[in-house]
């Protein structure tokens, strides 16, 4: 029974569509006009770190905004914010500046994630969870990778890009704020014990760790790197585009394949794989590096939900949101320290200390996963199958899979109604702060 689900939550799933597609684009953008305007590799690196920073700051304080204001105005008021932090880039090319509107553009992103995802939370019930986080997993990727080949709409010297991402920005705004669908009444506040994420699943946070390294300094300086070897910008839009279809397509599959093994055993194998691949890219010549980076992708995206899934296996559904959050905390820290961690490499010793490093940290984390395979056995105390996730989300996703204990069952919900009644259609003149 997908079909009614998806229409009932389509205008979501259009508005988040052309917001990631904006991100997307915005996120390519930044490291090659750092690049043009002659940054050092650390700063180009510190611009990535500066909005993770600020997508992990985002992500507690926005259940706050979303609980005085509701989902519709805080989405306009995200959205605006994003729309003109975005636009604002163009003015200056002070350092100072572009740092400042990086951390709010992330504040704004995860905020806006929050928003659609807990809508999703609210409309979705416990048969079809699965389903729905799998389909909003797939258009996430793909919009994600749509937004990189916008790249080759407009040089990058003009400006004319930061225009396009912005229009996406405040565009996907229009279905948001028109539709008719019933709001929840809360964003869930992110909380966890790193403690207990650790003592759950210290495989999992590794991989959770590893994935936010990777991840952090592949949206952070995969572009400048590309440009550094000599890649032309459409060479560039479509390495990443294919380094992100290439984690979309493998990762339900290596899912599948966890369910049936010790899931340590495939981040460990991804890892060492991962790191192969990043070695190869020494070699391949430049040529080679666009298609390359489809393994590269198809080994370094999919850490993340396999880590989560590690980690509901040694939960009980009762604690999975925290540890669920726990998890996105990891990965965001590791985001913020990769960009950095490679810049600092790419400064020191030229452009193919980006896989250099990244190869390292996938050969670490691998060994390490191994390790713990032989020191500790595999209980799996609460397996559930492997579910898809995506890095391109906030907690708000954490909420919507279906591993997290419902708080009502499909009895006490009901149906979702498709329309809002009309007082409840009202509330953006009605609701009380």
């Amino acid at each position: 029974m997908l079909m009614p689900i998806i229409g009932r939550i389509s205008t979501l799933l259009f508005g988040m569509a052309i917001l990631i597609a904006g991100h997307g684009l915005q996120l390519a953008y930044v490291p090659l006009r750092a690049e043009l305007f002659g940054w050092s590799n650390l700063a180009a690196g510190m611009l990535g770190s500066v909005y993770f920073s600020g997508f992990l700051l985002g992500c507690f304080l926005v259940p706050y905004l979303v609980s005085r204001s509701g989902h519709i105005r805080s989405f306009a008021a995200l959205s605006s914010l994003g729309t003109a932090s975005i636009l604002a880039l163009a003015l200056s090319e002070n350092y100072v500046f572009w740092l400042a509107l990086r951390f709010l553009v992330g504040v704004s992103v995860a905020g806006l994630y929050l928003v659609i995802e807990s809508w999703f939370n609210e409309l979705v019930v416990e048969d079809n969870r699965g389903t729905v986080l799998a389909f909003y997993t797939m258009i996430a990727l793909f919009a994600m990778a749509s937004g990189q080949l916008l790249l080759k709409v407009s040089p990058i010297e003009d400006g004319s890009l930061l225009i396009l991402a912005a229009m996406l920005f405040v565009a996907a705004a229009i279905p948001i704020c028109l539709t008719r669908t019933a709001q929840p009444s809360q964003i869930p506040s992110a909380s966890f014990s790193p403690f207990l994420v650790l003592r759950t699943s210290t495989a999992a946070t590794i991989g959770a760790l590893i994935s936010g390294l990777v991840t952090g300094s592949y949206y952070g300086l995969a572009p400048a790197y590309g440009l550094q070897i000599g890649l032309a910008i459409d060479e560039i839009s479509t390495m990443m585009a294919l380094g992100i279809i290439g984690g979309a397509l493998t990762q339900l599959p290596l899912g599948r394949l966890s369910d049936k093994m010790d899931r340590r055993i495939v981040i460990f194998s991804i890892m060492i794989v991962g790191a192969l691949v990043s070695l190869l890219m020494l070699f391949s010549g430049v040529e080679g590096v666009p298609y390359l980076m489809v393994f590269y992708g198809g080994c370094a995206m999919p850490l993340y939900a396999l880590s989560l899934a590690h980690a509901s296996d040694n939960s009980a559904s009762s604690s999975f949101l925290e540890i669920g959050t726990g998890l996105m905390i990891v990965h965001a820290l590791g985001a913020i320290v990769g960009p950095l961690l490679v810049a600092q490499a790419m400064s020191l010793i030229g452009a193919h200390a980006f896989f250099i490093v990244n190869g390292l940290i996938l050969m670490l984390g691998g060994s390490a996963i191994f390790v713990l395979t032989k020191i500790r056995g595999s209980a799996r105390e609460h397996f559930t199958e492997f579910e898809m996730a995506t890095t391109v989300s906030a907690q708000g996703a954490i909420t919507l899979d279906p591993r997290v204990e419902s708080e009502f069952d499909e009895a006490d919900l009901g149906e979702v109604p498709q329309e809002v009644p009309q007082e409840v259609s009202q509330e953006v003149s009605q609701e009380v702060p």
